[in-house]
């Protein structure tokens, strides 16, 4: 019988033995965020982004479909004595309630259908950071992450997702975090924000 995806990823994260540390973009683009407010890390896996913006002060939730990231994190979470709420959940706008947050961080996942309800949960003035692999600008340069296009964004498509966001940053294509931004490697970043009103 084929693994369903919550089950290869709890063997993923059950496999997994040091804990992450957070996005070296999350640090980098620290400035760009909310000072505080409610967080959600969506799709967390392990969440220790989500667990950085706890400990910046955000109220924060961490969503994710494996029962072992979300068991994990909750005993990190208790060991560095942050609070931090955790949701076991597929996610999909299903997931959402009429709540909103003040940041909605996300990265490497991708399910387009899901951006209309991204928005829609923001605060007026709220921010989204959303980083994934996409195709690079050099069809000549192989690209790291999925293969499967229902994975990776296209070129500029993550500016056409987040729509009618306000772009504080976007850089699309290329290998996030190295030294040298402009080295292709397959990923895209956009930090937007919500109109106030």
């Amino acid at each position: 019988m084929a693994e369903t995806k919550a089950e290869r990823w709890n063997r993923v994260y059950r496999e997994t033995t040091a804990y992450p540390q957070p996005n070296p973009q999350l640090l980098r683009y620290r400035a760009l965020l909310p000072a505080a407010g409610r967080a959600l890390d969506l799709a967390c896996g392990l969440g220790a982004d989500g667990l950085y913006l706890a400990e910046q002060g955000f109220e924060t939730e961490a969503w994710d479909a494996s029962s072992v990231a979300i068991a994990r994190l909750a005993a990190e979470a208790s060991r560095r004595n942050t609070l931090i709420t955790t949701r076991c959940v597929q996610v999909s706008p299903a997931a959402f309630t009429s709540e909103t947050f003040d940041l909605i961080y996300v990265r490497r996942f991708l399910d387009r259908a899901l951006f209309p309800t991204i928005i829609t949960s923001l605060a007026l003035g709220g921010v989204l950071f959303y980083e994934t692999f996409a195709d690079t600008h050099n069809k000549d340069v192989v690209a790291s992450g999925p293969k499967n296009p229902d994975y990776r964004l296209s070129v500029n498509e993550l500016l056409q997702l987040c729509e009618p966001l306000v772009v504080r940053l976007f850089i699309d294509g290329f290998q996030i975090g190295s030294d040298q931004d402009t080295q292709p490697a397959g990923q895209s970043l956009i930090i937007a924000q919500k109109p106030p009103a």
